[in-house]
């Protein structure tokens, strides 16, 4: 028997949606969607604690989770991974295995290329320019932006609904197509 949808009921009303969002990262995942309150949505963010980040690890996780427990009408699931490292030639046979398997489970897939600083970064400044862009160059850039920038203490940025209006607008401004 499954255990009921792990809504914290104190903030969510009964029809509440839940998002759960399982990354490779321990804490900038979980502590960025933190800053979002809300009745009707919650979200739930399976980080690695272990050191299993891989594509096939943070999908294992999301699978182990939608067996443990009840799944509600709007819930929605998502593997969010960077490409910095699993778009090389020795990984990326098993990044699209992820992608294809997870489009069969009907989880959604979010990538940051190269990786979510970089999602952190358009929160603060212009898509950056460079086509060979570097994680450590996002960093750099998102430091200098916002003054220090600590990949464990994301709580400590700035972010609020109208910097996520505008990483949203850059985002959609600058996708890849498809």
């Amino acid at each position: 028997m499954r255990k009921k949808r792990p809504l914290d009921r104190k903030t969510a009303v009964r029809d509440a949606s839940l998002i759960v969002i399982a990354s490779e990262d321990k804490y900038a995942a979980r502590q960025y969607f933190e800053f979002f309150q809300s009745t009707k949505i919650q979200f739930k963010v399976l980080a690695t604690d272990d050191g299993k980040s891989s594509p096939d690890h943070v999908m294992a996780r999301l699978d182990e989770y939608m067996q443990e427990y009840e799944i509600g009408e709007g819930d929605a699931f998502w593997l969010v991974c960077d490409c910095d490292h699993w778009i090389e030639a020795g990984h990326v046979k098993n990044l699209i295995s992820v992608i294809k398997q997870c489009r069969q489970k009907g989880i959604k897939v979010a990538l940051s290329y190269p990786c979510f600083e970089l999602w952190l970064l358009l929160h603060f400044a212009d898509f950056p320019q460079d086509e060979q862009l570097t994680c450590a160059e996002v960093e750099k850039q998102l430091r200098k932006v916002v003054g220090a920038y600590d990949k464990t203490k994301v709580y400590k940025l700035p972010i609020d609904d109208e910097r996520v209006k505008l990483a949203v607008k850059q985002s959609a401004a600058n996708q890849l197509s498809s």
